[in-house]
């Protein structure tokens, strides 16, 4: 087999914003390839990472391939899972129902799902700050016979009945929280999760080729196959049982969609400034620590930049945004492979144009 090679570059010399000048193009060129070059031999899983600044792709590589069966090479429009990335869509779901007054992030959960209601004093707005205590549910949900849904994780929930802590105590990380922000979203637009993020998010902004995969099972054009390692080569891991619950993932997306994401968040296409500022801010406990967690974003700094970060990681799918907005500058790392580690790749490609942290 003939090792591919990386997509074109865009051949400019880039200025550094941190104190200190990047290097030369070339440079970054040759270090970004050496730092995946493991990847471009034989038939593996890979990657696609992409550079934005100043609204210009600046960066635009991939190595391996999608389908190892179908030696379908990895490409800037190959859909991958974006796993926790997908938390992200959710939220802005919810602030453009909260925009149109269908919803407030401070009314009870159990106002848009009975099956919550036992949950007292949880709010949306705990939900998206993953400080609502709800239970994890994932390891005795019932998938015996079927996917389930996100009705079915509500309604065992609801039987659980037992918050982790009470809500706004204080920061735990919570796919379930996330994933009731899908039945919530439908109960205030009257559209399932799938078709309302389809219509007022990927189509205003032009995002083609995403797609969430929820209950329906949607054809997702381009879709990269999950694997991990295994003696002498990979092996698939692609399928869960939980793939059809949407909020916490679920999302397909590509390199190229995710960079018309990154730009549609400078501006108001979807929402207002005031509604992304609050987005942006770190939200705090009930004393008033705070969490360095927005609306489905991290939020730390680069270099004494605030930085908006957000990773994935389900089954053999790995992914990973940082965007430092101060200095129009976003990273973007996708990968189908388990053993891939994007939060070290987003530091040292932030590193190569920025300089270091």
């Amino acid at each position: 087999m003939k090792r591919r090679r990386c997509l074109a570059l865009v051949a400019i010399v880039l200025l550094g914003s941190c104190g200190q000048p990047t290097q030369e193009v070339g440079q970054i060129q040759d270090k970004i390839d050496e730092l995946f070059s493991s990847f471009a031999a034989g038939v593996q899983p890979g990657v696609a990472i992409a550079v934005v600044r100043d609204g210009k792709m600046v960066l635009e590589n991939a190595w391996g391939y999608a389908d190892l069966d179908g030696k379908t090479p990895i490409t800037a429009d190959t859909a991958f899972d974006l796993a926790s990335v997908s938390k992200q869509f959710a939220a802005m779901a919810i602030m453009l129902l909260e925009e149109e007054g269908k919803l407030a992030y401070d009314d009870p959960i159990g106002k848009y799902v009975p099956d919550l209601a036992i949950y007292d004093g949880v709010t949306i707005r705990h939900l998206m700050l993953h400080t609502g205590g709800l239970p994890d549910y994932y390891d005795i949900i019932d998938a015996s016979d079927r996917m389930p849904t996100n009705q079915d994780a509500a309604v065992l929930l609801g039987q659980i009945a037992k918050p982790d802590f009470a809500a706004g105590e204080r920061y735990e990380y919570s796919n379930a929280g996330y994933d009731m922000l899908g039945p919530i979203v439908e109960a205030a637009s009257g559209m399932s999760f799938a078709e309302f993020v389809q219509q007022r998010i990927f189509t205003p902004i032009g995002m083609e080729d995403s797609r969430v995969h929820d209950h329906s099972l949607p054809e997702i054009p381009n879709r990269a196959r999950g694997y991990e390692p295994a003696e002498g080569g990979f092996v698939l891991n692609n399928d869960s049982p939980l793939n059809a619950i949407v909020g916490s993932g679920s999302i397909f997306s590509t390199l190229r969609d995710l960079v018309k994401w990154d730009q549609a968040l400078y501006g108001e296409a979807l929402v207002r400034a005031a509604t992304l500022d609050l987005a942006f801010a770190s939200g705090t406990t009930n004393s008033g620590e705070s969490i360095e967690y927005g609306f489905g974003w991290r939020i730390d700094e680069y270099a004494g930049h605030k930085r908006l970060r957000h990773g994935g990681s389900w089954v053999g799918f790995r992914s990973h945004i940082a965007r430092i907005p101060e200095l129009r500058f976003t990273v973007i790392v996708l990968s189908n492979r388990a053993d891939f580690e994007p939060e070290k790749h987003i530091d040292t490609i932030t590193a190569l144009y920025l300089g270091p942290d």
